[in-house]
């Protein structure tokens, strides 16, 4: 008998060099999809999690999704409490009375505001109460970040759609200082729309940011935060939003005046920006060519500004 030939294949050579090959390719894999996510698929990945975040979650979810907060705050709020049906009789209305101020302390609730940064594409804003998001907000600062938001039936995209395609809202504050200013309104569809809030607006720290005008503001209003009818026409048909703010059931007072969000629909300006390199503390040739880029960028704005200023003013007045 003619023996067997021999094998032109190893069996062991051969099983530990497809097991090279599936770890080799594996690696790569990973690799290739960090790289992505970090590079030109940063939008895409940031995206698909911002739309995962509703009202109602729960904080932990978030952490999920976008790792820890990079700073945190507290702030006590009032809940709303909504009157009774039928008229209270006097002795009702005397024992509210003595018992007031026990009823303001049960209504006081403590909100814990966290903010996280988007790979300097935007920032993520959430309130949460017993570690349960009640509202969250979402402010582009970039060209390359602008997403898709429905408000209601309209769908508008960040920092590039005017306010002039939403309807009139039913409230709006505006503020201008020698630094900071913003503009927000609030829109409520029911249940068509979930039963939940829409506060968009602009945050002189998101992209394309766009103060209302000085001389808009309404001098009869004692806050001074109201625009004029015709001014505030033409600011939301040439100011584009870069912030919205979703509430659903973030019931507080500070909500229903506006003053939880402060001076900033979103993101505080005021607290992210000390992290940013020209304000580091350690000094470095990086820092300062961001100092310099950032105060060339301030001035071009500025003179782009006053140039606008001056065409928009008569003849007679410049």
């Amino acid at each position: 008998m003619t023996p067997d030939p021999e094998p032109w294949y190893s069996t062991t050579l051969n099983v530990w060099t497809l097991a090279g090959t599936l770890v080799a390719t594996w690696t790569l894999i990973k690799l290739a999809t960090e790289g992505w996510r970090r590079t030109v698929g940063r939008r895409h990945y940031l995206t698909l999690r911002l739309r995962k975040i509703a009202p109602g979650v729960l904080h932990d979810y978030v952490v999920s999704l976008l790792g820890e907060p990079t700073w945190q705050s507290t702030m006590e709020c009032t809940r709303l409490t909504f009157p009774d049906d039928d008229e209270p009789s006097p002795k009702v209305k005397e024992w509210k009375r003595k018992k007031k101020e026990v009823k303001e302390d049960d209504n006081k609730a403590e909100v814990t505001v966290r903010t996280w940064p988007l790979s300097r594409l935007g920032y993520l804003v959430t309130w949460s109460e017993d570690d349960i998001v009640v509202m969250y907000g979402i402010t582009t600062a970039s060209w390359w970040f602008r997403p898709r938001v429905v408000v209601g039936n309209t769908r508008i995209r960040l920092g590039k759609t005017t306010f002039a395609a939403l309807s009139d809202p039913e409230e709006h504050r505006a503020w201008l200082g020698n630094r900071r200013f913003g503009y927000m309104e609030s829109h409520y569809f029911g249940n068509p729309g979930g039963y939940r809030s829409w506060y968009v607006g602009v945050n002189d720290f998101g992209y394309n940011a766009a103060p209302p005008p000085f001389d808009a503001f309404d001098d009869k209003e004692d806050s001074r935060t109201r625009l004029l009818s015709s001014d505030r026409g033409a600011y939301r048909a040439r100011a584009p939003i870069n912030t919205v703010v979703i509430s659903g059931i973030a019931l507080y007072r500070e909500v229903q005046d506006g003053s939880i969000f402060g001076t900033s629909l979103g993101v505080n300006q005021d607290l992210v920006r000390l992290t940013e390199p020209e304000y580091h503390v350690l000094d470095g040739l990086v820092s300062r060519a961001h100092a310099r880029l950032r105060q060339w960028h301030w001035d071009w704005r500025h003179s782009r500004w006053e140039r606008k200023q001056n065409r928009q003013q008569p003849p007679g007045h410049r």
